[in-house]
């Protein structure tokens, strides 16, 4: 409230007449003066000088006579006068000058922050010597029939077709592999305390190829990758965080699930490896230890050198100059269909044959597709916000200037051209301006920060030159309308009414009414847009957080941990038991499980397990099922209800008959008349059959907003072999208090096991939706900014028009007009603004809601609640930014209104 009271009384200042006599005088003081000064200095005496001045018409040298009498060296001179005469004159307007900055720094600061965004995920490459020739491999149509293959099954190869396609010299002038150690982190040690970091297996080219920089050391060899050598490369992050960027990190030792590793070199700063937005914190060569495999899988399983069919590499290239995508990938194609048949046998005539492609460097690989909708409709948000805090320092800048008409015109009866005027109030702009962009980058600055911890990125959204030529061209843009629209304005009424100021004023207020009105309705239409928006986005935000989930999600922390000092799925089944057993005694456990893939976290097994011995037909759709491995007490831990049959307990070892829980949707599906209880299901193998003990709620499994799947539940202690778990402790208090018992147990079954990923389950289940969070949030924040420009720029119009109006009142009030009358003058006025303003809002909000569409969860474009609570908002803020206005008329005095003038 007290910044509109400012604001309006700092618009009503600029209006009295005998402030404005008062600067006026001073302004062609100083105006003649530097005039003067500039004439002394080609010998003139002052006197003549000032003869001079005035004779000219009071102009500062015009470009002519700047070029005769001392070239560009006058010109540069004259700009800088020019340049003190603009920071003089905002000098003397503080509030003013400090308003119109701030309303320009949040436009132009969000704008900004939001571009960095979207320069980083979907414009800026990779911080490389040539980024343009580098691609990332990939298959649109995903991995060929029969394999097996990561999450990332879309850019996941198998190692043969990396050792077939390096060799295609024609094509690659480097071919460089790289693979994750852990879905997520990985177990390290440094010194004594266990830790987790980010780690990927890379080839021997990978920095050389890359062209990375060093700031320490060197990076790897072919020979370290042929010889498997336990060497280490840090990040320069992590160099910082972990070793306070000590020299003596090169030499030491890091273990890595146990193996130790002697650090041989620190990246450059500013490279955070090729991962999609995860900064990678240490690099290894290609590893063939049975501790460490790609993505953590089980080596009796799958391994990267002698498993064919896993296809787990993900492959990087540099392309040979002058070569393109199209003639590469025609030469890459035979050898890429020859490998890619290794280890599967005689191919199927009828099976889809696998498609090679390469995708560009450029943006974050794997977001660009989610978020490029989503960043561009938020940059047209803050567009908005920007257009809005425009027209709030243009109607600023118009007031400030009728202020100075007067000056104008004296100074257009002397001789100044209309030039000369441009160029000073260009130059005031440009000076207006660049302190807004100057604060805008600061919040900018804050802001790119913010939306990085927000969105979950661990690579920052970086400033770079793109972004801070986006912000000068659309801070010189913001530069030249303030010059030119004011200044039409202020020169174009005559010079013998400007210098009847009453007169002036009754001509002015013709004139400029009913484009006041059109840019205050012109704000509170974008307002709309922008609510309308926001609520679209807050709604959905709002579904993802009732969804049911069909678990008791509050009350449960989640954590990791990785057993690598157990050799056989015997030792890993007791050391789960033990620490379970630990935890249950742990204070405030009220109860624990395990659960190999972490619900919420997007990750997941799916296949098709045959029923009875009979294989279900149909498309996976349809028959397609998720699995996942439960410790004891699972139901009763995550407090997912139990329909029929039994929980998973301690009975179920290895030794024990093979069981499994399935979901509701399974038994609806594929017994709809019958009781799926005494069924079995079974995986390639009849001593891989699985008799169904219960039947238990539909629960989510990897996301919120996942559909429900027919879904089982397997012993964990049942599976070979027995994949690392996540526990799921419960309390009846806050969940985090749990992690000094969680790390003091940890501690005493293995000092060096560390605790992975801990929070909360219902933070987990929130990572799932980040992206329509971090967008909700935004929306927010910015359709605030914009009710709150638009709420002071319709107060300060308002405000300057009942001061214009005061005599007009005073009449209408000694006539015996009532104060309710007068009330209402003022209030209509205002809705009637708003009625335009929602008459033209209302159909572009309609369309925009129809473009964010893939953006709504559970809510239509068109919902009634979003856009009733968009126009009641306009409605309320145009109501309270007249009320002061609106009050203040009702009381003025008809006497002192009559003497206004």
């Amino acid at each position: 409230m007290s910044l509109l009271r400012n604001f309006g009384s700092g618009l009503r200042s600029l209006f009295r007449k005998e402030q404005v006599d008062r600067e006026l005088d001073e302004e062609l003081g100083e105006y003649l003066e530097m005039a003067a000064d500039e004439k002394m200095k080609q010998g003139m005496s002052r006197q003549d000088a000032l003869r001079a001045v005035r004779l000219e018409g009071g102009s500062l040298d015009g470009t002519k006579e700047i070029v005769r009498s001392g070239g560009w060296e006058s010109v540069v001179d004259t700009l800088w006068r020019d340049l003190l005469f603009a920071a003089r004159m905002l000098r003397k307007s503080p509030g003013f000058t400090l308003v119109a900055m701030l309303t320009l720094a949040l436009g132009i600061g969000g704008n900004t922050a939001v571009f960095s965004v979207m320069n980083t995920v979907l414009l800026r490459y990779l911080p490389l010597p040539n980024p343009q020739q580098l691609v990332f491999l990939c298959l649109p149509n995903a991995a060929p029939d029969g394999v097996s293959s990561t999450g990332d099954g879309d850019r996941s190869f198998s190692y043969p077709v990396f050792e077939a396609l390096r060799k295609e010299h024609a094509v690659f002038s480097d071919l460089m592999a790289y693979v994750p150690l852990a879905v997520d982190k990985v177990a390290v040690r440094i010194g004594e305390d266990p830790e987790e970091a980010e780690g990927d297996m890379v080839s021997g080219n990978f920095f050389s190829g890359l062209g990375v920089a060093f700031t320490r050391g060197r990076g790897f060899a072919l020979e370290d990758e042929t010889a498997h050598a336990s060497v280490v490369v840090l990040s320069y992050s992590y160099w910082t965080t972990r070793f306070g960027r000590s020299p003596s990190a090169i030499g030491q030792t890091i273990y890595v699930k146990g193996v130790p590793f002697t650090v041989i070199g620190v990246t450059a700063q500013g490279f955070y490896g090729v991962e999609p937005a995860s900064s990678t914190d240490f690099w290894i060569p290609l590893q063939n230890r049975p501790e460490l495999t790609a993505w953590d899988e089980e080596p009796s399983l799958d391994t990267l050198y002698g498993t064919p069919k896993w296809w787990c590499i993900q492959l990087i290239g540099r392309l040979v100059p002058g070569v393109t995508e199209s003639q590469a990938l025609a030469k890459l194609d035979p050898a890429f269909q020859s490998a890619a048949l290794i280890g599967l046998g005689t191919p199927d005539p009828k099976a889809k044959k696998s498609i090679l492609a390469l995708s560009s460097t450029q943006g974050i690989q794997g977001l660009r597709d989610d978020y490029q909708k989503p960043i561009r409709i938020l940059l047209a948000m803050v567009g908005l916000v920007l257009a809005i805090a425009c027209a709030n320092v243009s109607m600023l800048l118009v007031a400030r200037n009728s202020t100075r008409a007067r000056e104008f015109s004296v100074r257009m009866a002397l001789g100044a051209g209309r030039g000369r005027l441009l160029r000073q109030t260009l130059t005031e702009s440009f000076l207006l301006v660049a302190g807004g962009a100057a604060f805008g980058w600061m919040f900018a600055i804050s802001g790119s920060h913010a939306l990085a911890a927000w969105s979950g990125m661990e690579i920052p959204f970086v400033l770079d030159s793109r972004v801070l030529l986006f912000t000068l061209a659309i801070s010189i843009g913001c530069a030249i309308v303030f010059g030119l629209a004011p200044l039409r304005r202020a020169v174009s009424v005559p010079v013998g009414v400007t210098l009847k100021t009453s007169n002036a004023t009754t001509y002015r207020d013709q004139r400029s009414s009913w484009s006041g009105k059109v840019i205050v309705a012109s704000q509170m239409a974008l307002c709309l847009i922008l609510l309308i928006g926001s609520g679209l986005l807050v709604r959905s935000l709002r579904n993802y957080q009732t969804l049911p989930l069909g678990l008791r999600v509050d009350g449960l922390l989640v954590f990791g941990t990785d057993p690598f000092s157990v050799h056989n799925d015997e030792e890993k089944e007791h050391f789960y038991q033990d620490l379970l057993a630990h935890l249950r005694e742990a204070p405030g456990v009220e109860s624990a499980t395990l659960v190999s893939h972490r619900l919420g976290s997007g990750w997941g097994w799916n296949s098709v397990w045959t029923i009875d011995g009979v294989e279900p037909q149909g498309p996976f759709s349809e028959i397609g099922m998720s699995a996942n491995h439960v410790g004891p007490d699972f139901c009763h831990t995550l407090g997912i209800p139990i329909l029929r049959g039994r929980d998973v307990t301690e009975a179920d070892t290895r030794s024990a008959p093979k069981v499994v829980l399935v979901n509701e949707t399974f038994s609806k599906r594929f017994f709809p008349k019958g009781d799926p209880l005494g069924h079995s299901v079974e995986k390639n193998k009849p001593e891989n059959r699985f008799t169904i003990v219960g039947v238990i709620g539909d629960s989510k499994y990897k996301r919120v907003d996942e559909k429900s799947k027919p879904t089982l539940y397997f012993p964990f202690a049942q599976h070979t072999p027995i994949p690392n778990m996540q526990v799921e402790l419960r309390t009846h208090g806050n969940p985090e208090a749990l992690l000094p018992s969680v790390h003091a147990v940890l501690h005493d079954l293995d000092p060096n096991l560390p605790i992975q990923k801990p929070m909360t389950q219902r933070a987990q289940f929130d990572e799932s939706y980040s992206q329509a969070r971090l967008f909700a949030r935004l929306s927010i924040f910015f359709g605030v900014i914009a009710v709150l420009l638009v709420a002071t720029g319709l107060y300060g119009t308002l405000a300057y028009r009942v001061d214009r109006r005061t005599s007009e009142i005073g009449v209408r009030m000694a006539l015996g007009a009532q104060r309710g009358q007068v009330l209402w003058l003022i209030l209509r006025e205002s809705l009637l603004v708003s009625g335009a303003a929602i008459l033209a809002g209302v159909p572009v909000a309609i369309a925009g809601a129809r473009l964010m569409r893939s953006m709504l969860f559970g809510v239509q474009p068109g919902d009634m609640i979003s856009f009733l609570l968009a126009l009641l908002g306009v409605i309320m803020v145009a109501l309270a930014a007249s009320v002061i206005p609106a009050r203040r008329a009702m009381r003025v005095d008809p006497m002192v209104a009559l003497r206004y003038e």
